[in-house]
């Protein structure tokens, strides 16, 4: 509804600055000043008269009526407050959308998504000890090639390992 009152204001604007077109050819003698029945009656200072009177008149409206001004107001200041709260609700909103957004990103940018329950330390591989060398002589824990291959079935003692490292997974024998 308000649109097509904004369109009929536009559109009234806009033919009352537009010139007058006339059907046809003028019907008056050039030089003779008196307008036909066709041509406009009012000159662009009788309107701008016209217009300055009617303003005044308007500014006089509440001296006229003031009851219908006195609700004009309450209803201006209704309106007023109904604005003010939708525009504090609206605000609310887009202070909860942002604070959740910054919650989102702080949380991907920890290293834990929505939904994920492993942690860095879960997803980190385990830690595996020195592979002996492809199709080389076996070697001991330190790396030292050539030191004689322990008996089957024998127990072969294992280095102390630094607090807090993890010993290597024993091969089958």
């Amino acid at each position: 509804m308000f649109f097509l009152l904004r369109i009929g204001f536009w559109l009234t604007l806009v033919f009352l600055l537009l010139p007058a077109v006339v059907g046809g050819p003028s019907t008056h003698a050039p030089g003779d000043g008196k307008p036909t029945a066709g041509e406009p009656q009012v000159s662009a200072m009788d309107a701008l008269s016209a217009a300055t009177a009617a303003a005044a008149d308007a500014g006089g409206f509440c001296a006229r009526q003031p009851q219908a001004c006195a609700i004009g107001g309450s209803l201006i200041q209704l309106i007023g407050e109904r604005a003010e709260a939708g525009a504090r609700f609206a605000l609310s909103y887009l202070s909860e959308q942002i604070v959740e957004e910054k919650r989102k990103a702080a949380a991907r940018t920890g290293g834990s998504r929505a939904g994920d329950t492993l942690t860095t330390h879960d997803l980190s591989p385990a830690w595996q000890g020195p592979r002996p060398p492809a199709g080389g002589a076996p070697s001991d824990i330190t790396g030292s090639a050539g030191a004689a291959p322990a008996p089957p079935g024998a127990v072969v003692p294992q280095p102390e390992a630094p607090a807090g490292v993890p010993l290597p997974p024993k091969r089958p024998a």
